[in-house]
């Protein structure tokens, strides 16, 4: 009996797909928290 490596739930999308968006949505807040960083970083300089 073959085991199914990526199941699918009952909207067709697997566990991995899932994932996957997680990994982004973490990237993409990690990317955004280091541009607020910078962008304070830069208006710090500019004020002295």
């Amino acid at each position: 009996m073959k085991k199914d490596t990526n199941p699918i739930d009952k909207n067709g999308f697997s566990e991995r797909f899932f994932e996957e968006l997680t990994k982004e949505y973490d990237k993409a807040n990690t990317f955004a928290d280091k541009q607020k960083e910078l962008k304070h970083k830069h208006t710090q300089s500019t004020l002295r």
